[in-house]
């Protein structure tokens, strides 16, 4: 008998907490069929999380993308948030965009944008991007950092002729950079950049990447800043 007294209470509670846990259930029941928007909002939610992890699997696959030194770009070479961007020569709202990148860096020393080569517009943005990698690799990094301002500012056709009217104004043996323009090594870093974008889901330019996010084509510049902050 002491024992069943003893026992009382604890029937007692467990009743009343299947009791409310039936209540609760009830009432979130009720709530999905009054509210059934937030069933959208919940699938949107949990699709937002894989889509960002599914991302950051991929990123994973090419760390290489974030470890490679500085050399073209806007903002301090040693800021703690590292944006590619993937750019064409021919790619008008690229430029567009610029000034606004510019400034964005001026007001947040913390980023830092990486430029990198994406030639998918023309067959003119591929010579031009063959053309400033090879004078990378014979006249060094000084010399292609002027030479990429030059074909990025520059108006009109990209083609032989205003190459080499471009590489003579830096004495440069055009003869010898169009050589290189073929080499295996370009070769490959422009199919490199073209097989990742491709595997990362980008389908234009410009293209910003981050370890946490891609976005591509035409983009507010608020909602970069505010994605690039949040990394």
């Amino acid at each position: 008998m002491r024992v069943l007294l003893s026992l009382l209470p604890l029937l007692l509670l467990a009743s009343v907490s299947v009791a409310h846990e039936r209540d609760l259930n009830s009432r979130i029941r009720e709530y999905i069929l009054n509210n059934p928007e937030v069933i959208i909002e919940a699938l949107e939610v949990l699709a937002a999380k894989e889509q960002k992890q599914a991302l950051r699997a991929k990123l994973s696959n090419h760390p290489e993308l974030f470890d490679e030194p500085p050399i073209l770009g806007i903002g301090h070479s040693d800021a703690p948030i590292r944006v590619i961007e993937f750019f064409d020569y021919k790619c008008a709202p690229c430029k567009a965009v610029h000034p606004y990148l510019e400034t964005l860096v001026e007001s947040h020393p913390k980023v830092r944008i990486e430029m990198r080569h994406l030639p998918i517009l023309t067959p003119g943005s591929e010579r031009a991007a063959r053309f400033v990698l090879a004078v990378k690799t014979v006249a060094g990094e000084s010399v292609y950092a002027r030479v990429h301002k030059e074909l990025w500012n520059l108006r009109g056709p990209l083609n032989s002729a205003r190459f080499a009217s471009i590489a003579k104004g830096e004495e440069l043996d055009f003869s010898t950079v169009e050589r290189v323009m073929e080499s295996e090594e370009i070769s490959q870093r422009i199919a490199y950049n073209r097989d990742l974008a491709i595997a990362l889901g980008i389908a234009g330019t410009p293209a910003f990447v981050t370890p946490n996010s891609v976005t591509f084509g035409t983009v507010d510049i608020e909602d970069l800043k505010r994605i690039w902050l949040s990394q």
